[in-house]
């Protein structure tokens, strides 16, 4: 998939699966109740065992469901090598290195920058990255700050790093992110200790809700009685 649509797929679905677990097993276990409740972009995380082995199996796995596999933590351009070889079709880093960003866009792989303050995110913009991952957005001040830097950097499409909890999804989405990271809100540690992939599900079905009632709102009754 082209740059352009990859990117245009992210603003559609609004919300980022990520996959960081301890073991390949529950790896991917979470990667597959992501994908089959709702979730459209599967990041998985290169301090997950195995990671490429298991990107690779998602790529196909799901190659006819429009799920789309990103690797994440990213962290040098033989990395991303590796992840595209794999599959991968976004490369997410937790910083900025330019090696990175230029591996990607010359291989057409959409490219995630992570940053922290404005002179970090437009380093990243201008080093050519597609989209800025505000990380971690809840420890920089949440919402509020997305807001904040988007007053004077409003052309940076921004995506907020996790920990990003259920409740705040609207507030970010609000605050002028394109999309949202989603890992341990949806896979709550516990619950992957205890295998209960079904309930991580309903928590992947609850978060896409979120989604699809923020771009399809319920009509308000009018107050005209016949």
């Amino acid at each position: 998939m082209a740059r352009r649509e990859l990117m245009a797929k992210i603003g559609a679905y609004q919300i980022v699966g990520v996959v960081r677990e301890d073991s390949e097993e529950s790896a991917a276990a979470v990667a597959d109740a992501y994908a089959q409740n709702g979730i459209r972009i599967v990041e998985v995380t290169l301090t997950t065992p195995n990671a490429f082995e298991l990107i690779a199996t998602l790529c196909h796995r799901y190659a006819g469901d429009d799920i789309t596999v990103a690797a994440g933590t990213v962290r040098s351009s033989d990395d991303a090598a590796q992840a595209r070889r794999a599959g991968a079709e976004i490369i997410v880093s937790p910083h900025t290195d330019v090696r990175i960003i230029e591996y990607a866009t010359d291989n057409e792989l959409l490219s995630v920058a992570g940053a922290a303050t404005a002179t970090e995110m437009l380093h990243a913009w201008e080093a050519g990255c597609d989209i800025v991952k505000i990380f971690p957005a809840p420890q920089l001040g949440g919402p509020d700050f997305i807001r904040a830097i988007r007053g004077p950097i409003r052309d940076v499409p921004i995506i907020a790093g996790g920990p990003v909890s259920l409740d705040a999804i609207d507030a970010y989405l609000d605050a002028g992110c394109v999309a949202v990271n989603l890992g341990s809100s949806l896979a709550i540690p516990d619950l992957v200790r205890a295998k209960q992939w079904d309930e991580i599900g309903r928590r992947v079905v609850l978060a896409v809700s979120i989604i699809h009632a923020r771009k399809n709102p319920a009509p308000t009754e009018s107050a005209y009685v016949h």
